[in-house]
C-alpha cells in the first residue's frame, strides 16, 4: 500500500469554526500550501511580508508531502499581501476575527486520498473493512507522525529524559544521524558524537543549527544537561516528552485490546513504535463494550479499572518504570500530564469514489481514492491501516510488502464498500 506518490494525491483541508468580527485586530487568511511543512510555508510568509513570526498564528501541522489548506490568522495590526507569489504556497483574506485562531476553533480536518500499490486481498480487506468501521469507529491510536525522532532511527529523547538521563535525551537530540537528513547533516551529527564533551570547540563550529543555547550553556557549564535542557524551546521539548507519553498509550492500549479480544477477532500492523492492535467485528456484530477514554498517564493518575491498570503497568514496566515513576526528574517545567485521550474516534463520510482501477505507477496492482473526515487529533494514516490492514509506504517506489498480521479471513462479500457520506 502507497499514498502521496504525488503531493496532489494527498489532499487535506482544515474544518474550522472561527467566528468573524469585522471590527477586529485580527486577520484571517487561507493558506494553500504543496511540498511544504508548515512551520517552512510560515517562515515563508512572514519573511515575504515582513510580519514578525510571532504574529502569524496556526492551529494544527499538516503534512509536507501533500496540498494541504488552513487557516493562519495574524495578530498586531499586520497584513499579508495574498497577490505576492510565494514558492509552494498562496494566501486568500478570509476577514478578521477578535482573537488569534485557536486549538478550540479546530473542528477536524477532511481528507482525499489516492492509495495506490494495492493487492487483491488488501482490495478485500477495504471491502470486509470500510463497514465495519463506519459502525464501529477504530481505535485513537497515535500513529508515526508522532515519533519523527524513532522513525528516523534517532532514539526518543523523550525516553530517556523519563529515565533520568538528559545527557542521552541531549545524544539523541544533536548526535545521532536520521534517516532523513541531508549528508552534511549527518556529517556534522557525527562529529558532535565524536568530540562529545568538547563543548567550546563545538560552540565555534555550530552556526545556525538547532541546539546552539544548549551546547552554549554545557560550555559555561558542563556535565550540566539538565540544565541544558532547559534552554531547549519549550514547543520543540513537550513535542519529545509527549511522543514518549503517547507511546505509552500506544503500549498499553494493546496490551489492553490483547487481553480483551479473542484472537479470532483482533489483527495488528506495525508502526514506529510496535504495533497496532484492532478489534475485528463485522458491521452486524457486537464488539465488547470499550471505555469512553483511555488515559495518558502520568506519576499521579490513579486507574481504577483493574485491566486497564494492568495494560499499563506491563507497557510500564517493559520500560523499567511504574506510574509512580513515570515523570521527569531533575528539570523545571518539562513533565507529563494526565489527559483523558477517546479510545474510540468515528471517521465521518468515508467513501471509496469510483471504485479501484488498475494503479498505473505498479502494473499488476490496484489503486483507490478515498474521502473522510476526522476529528482533531485522529490520523489519516492510521484509518488507512484500520481499513486495509497493512503497512503504508510513501512515495514512488515497488510494491510495498502486505505486513498485515491477522486472525482468520473473513469470507469475500462479492461487493463494492461504500460508506456513509
Amino acid at each position: 500500500m502507497r499514498i502521496k506518490a504525488r503531493p496532489d494525491e494527498f489532499m487535506v483541508r482544515e474544518l474550522s469554526s472561527w467566528t468573524p468580527d469585522e471590527k477586529g485586530p485580527v486577520s484571517v487568511y487561507s493558506l494553500r500550501k504543496k511540498k511544504l511543512d508548515t512551520f517552512s510555508a510560515i517562515r515563508r510568509l512572514a519573511s515575504a511580508a515582513q510580519v514578525p513570526l510571532d504574529a502569524i498564528h496556526y492551529v494544527g501541522l499538516k503534512d509536507r508531502q501533500a496540498v494541504t489548506t488552513q487557516l493562519i490568522s495574524v495578530a498586531g495590526g499586520h497584513r499579508l499581501n495574498p497577490n505576492q507569489r510565494i514558492p509552494g504556497l498562496s494566501v486568500r483574506y478570509m476577514g478578521r476575527t477578535s482573537a488569534p485562531l485557536s486549538s478550540a476553533d479546530l473542528q477536524g480536518n477532511a481528507f482525499r486520498i489516492v492509495v495506490r500499490d494495492l493487492s487483491r486481498e488488501q482490495l478485500e480487506r477495504l471491502e470486509t473493512n470500510l463497514p465495519a468501521v463506519v459502525a464501529h469507529g477504530m481505535i485513537h491510536y497515535f500513529d508515526d507522525q508522532r515519533f519523527g525522532s524513532l522513525t528516523a532511527g534517532q532514539g526518543m529523547p523523550g525516553r530517556a529524559l523519563a529515565k533520568g538521563d538528559p545527557e542521552e535525551a541531549l545524544r539523541d537530540l544533536i548526535a545521532t544521524p536520521g534517516r532523513r537528513d541531508p549528508p552534511e547533516e549527518k556529517r556534522f551529527k557525527t562529529l558532535v558524537r565524536r568530540t562529545w564533551g568538547d563543548w567550546e570547540v563545538l560552540a565555534r563550529k555550530w552556526g545556525t543549527r538547532r541546539g546552539k543555547s544548549m551546547v552554549q550553556h554545557l560550555v559555561r557549564k558542563p556535565g550540566d544537561y539538565a540544565g541544558a535542557w532547559q534552554r531547549c524551546p519549550g514547543r520543540e521539548r513537550a513535542i519529545h516528552v509527549f511522543a514518549y507519553q503517547s507511546l505509552i498509550w500506544n503500549e498499553s492500549v494493546r496490551r489492553y485490546l490483547d487481553a480483551l479480544l479473542p484472537s479470532e477477532h483482533r489483527f495488528a500492523t506495525p508502526y514506529a513504535g510496535g504495533m497496532h492492535v484492532w478489534p475485528s467485528y463485522g458491521p452486524d456484530e457486537t464488539p465488547p463494550p470499550l471505555p469512553e477514554t483511555f488515559p495518558l498517564i502520568d506519576h499521579t493518575s490513579q486507574l481504577p479499572d483493574p485491566a486497564m491498570r494492568a495494560a499499563v503497568e506491563q507497557a510500564l514496566a517493559a520500560e523499567g518504570l511504574t506510574v509512580e515513576t513515570f515523570k521527569i526528574p531533575e528539570i523545571p517545567g518539562c513533565f507529563f500530564k494526565h489527559e483523558e485521550r477517546p479510545l474510540v474516534v468515528r471517521p465521518e463520510g468515508i467513501e471509496l469514489l469510483g471504485g479501484s482501477t488498475p494503479d498505473e505507477m505498479h502494473p499488476g496492482r490496484s489503486k483507490v481514492t478515498l474521502e473522510f473526515a476526522l476529528p482533531p487529533g485522529a490520523y489519516a494514516t492510521l484509518l488507512l491501516k484500520r481499513l486495509f490492514g497493512s503497512s503504508i509506504e510513501e512515495g514512488r517506489g515497488r510494491p510495498a510488502r502486505d505486513d498485515r498480521r491477522r486472525g482468520p479471513r473473513r469470507p469475500h462479500q462479492g461487493r463494492r464498500p461504500r460508506g456513509r457520506r
